[in-house]
């Protein structure tokens, strides 16, 4: 038999715990940057996933696929308050990503092919800039796969 005082204190642990999950959500996830998408052969240069939606926390490891790719953070496509991140030519880098917003970033010689990403950092005040990084103009193949990344973010939030 369960007594009064050993329900309530149950219940009073609850958000505790709840809060202790929401916390524990925070992850490791991992980016490959290739010269190949794997689903589609006939497009290269290519980030995998190239959207990735995350709890602020989240730690993100960039990892080379094939010789010759790195990812930087793209100017104006960063949340206010967040630090950016350049990585070397086939070196692994992490990054904890923990302002909630949208990072774009792409591989530095590639960007005009259309190698660029976007993180969505699930989280209070995540749609402050949403506005400033779509605003970000790209040339070349990027311009349309940006485009491309964002319908697909939208059909996400």
């Amino acid at each position: 038999m369960h007594s009064r005082r050993n329900v309530l204190g149950a219940f009073a642990s609850l958000p505790a715990s709840l809060t202790a999950t929401r916390l524990s959500a925070a992850t490791n996830y991992d980016i490959t940057m290739l010269s190949r998408d794997p689903s589609d052969a006939t497009r290269g240069m290519h980030f995998s996933p190239d959207l990735l939606k995350i709890p602020a926390g989240s730690s993100v490891a960039f990892k080379p696929g094939a010789p010759g790719h790195n990812t930087q953070t793209t100017p104006g496509m960063l949340p206010k308050g967040a630090e950016g991140w350049r990585f070397g030519f086939g070196k692994t880098g992490t990054v904890t990503l923990s302002v909630p917003g949208f990072y774009g970033y792409h591989c530095l010689p590639h960007r005009g092919l259309g190698m660029v990403g976007l993180i969505i950092v699930e989280g209070p005040g995540m749609m402050d800039n949403l506005a400033s990084a779509k605003s970000v103009k790209h040339t070349g193949k990027a311009s349309k796969r940006w485009a491309e990344l964002w319908a697909k973010a939208e059909s996400q939030m």
